[in-house]
């Protein structure tokens, strides 16, 4: 098997940079933690409430997870993006007050983590409504950024955002930079490869995801990503949920990450509403590439 460090190419494609980033930045890094605590069982099944070691496994995010997560952020001086169902900011709002305190940005991410496929556009305008009054309450501000549980979301989903004020939307998948909507919403987009749940989620009923991967593994999976959207000039955006990367060896991998990430001195790790007011402020900073749209290679 080939090791890419083993063997350097001698000639290795460089394109131009996706993007232009602040102060000569090669690439953007976004750390975003999903904090879908009980609502990743109640909006499953309701009944699952009577659960108790599932949802004792689900409630272990915000009480356990967030509190060593923000000590790492902290130590590291590392700005993250909070994506929390109001339904959790309701019932932890120590928690909630905790994050918005140490100075990390909170964004929308339902109340109860609906998934939008299953709303009609009334529904969705209502727990949108709801998620922002109940974030408005609890951190004295309306949230900028909004993130759709399960990433998906529904073809009225941008305009109803920029309806209510919201700079972006960090659910698509369909680049590795940021665009922008024909609306102007700005979109920073992710991928499941960056994102913790296929990666360490496991319960035995109802089952959720198959073996917890070694944190080695997921290290080398998730570095080689961040390597190749530096070189090529990407948007780094990292999912995390803390009941799954709360626990005390995938805080360690985090750390590793962000410690290595802060090592090339190069990197932009940034909020959304940062990296959005830059996309907003910059138009020609992102390089179209598909050819469809005018791009080159």
């Amino acid at each position: 098997m080939t090791d890419f460090d083993s063997n350097p190419l001698t000639n290795p494609y460089s394109p131009a940079p996706r993007f232009t980033w602040p102060d000569g930045k090669k690439c953007a890094v976004m750390v975003c933690f999903d904090v879908d605590g009980e609502t990743t069982a109640l909006s499953e099944d309701p009944a699952l409430a009577n659960r108790l070691t599932t949802m004792s496994q689900c409630t272990y995010g915000p009480t356990v997870g967030v509190p060593r997560i923000l000590g790492l952020l902290k130590h590291l001086s590392v700005p993250a993006t909070f994506f929390i169902p109001t339904y959790i900011v309701e019932n932890h709002p120590r928690m909630t007050e905790a994050i918005a305190d140490a100075g990390h940005e909170i964004g929308a991410h339902g109340h109860l983590h609906e998934k939008l496929a299953d709303l009609d556009p009334e529904e969705e305008e209502e727990i949108l409504q709801k998620s922002i009054s109940i974030l408005k309450k609890f951190t004295g501000t309306e949230p900028l950024g909004y993130r759709a549980p399960w990433f998906e979301i529904n073809p009225g989903t941008p305009d109803l955002l920029q309806e209510y004020g919201f700079l972006y939307n960090a659910s698509m998948m369909g680049d590795d930079v940021p665009f922008l909507h024909d609306n102007g919403l700005v979109e920073i987009p992710g991928q499941w490869m960056l994102e913790d749940w296929e990666q360490f989620a496991f319960n035995a009923e109802p089952a959720w995801g198959v073996i917890p991967e070694d944190c080695d593994k997921v290290f080398k999976l998730w570095w080689r990503e961040f390597e190749a959207m530096r070189h090529y000039g990407c948007c780094f955006v990292l999912t995390l949920h803390p009941w799954l990367s709360g626990r005390p060896s995938r805080v360690q991998l985090l750390e590793h990450i962000l410690s290595k990430i802060q090592e090339y001195g190069d990197a932009w790790i940034a909020t959304g509403t940062e990296i959005a007011s830059w996309v907003l402020g910059n138009p020609s900073a992102r390089r179209e590439v598909d050819f469809d749209r005018g791009g080159s290679a």
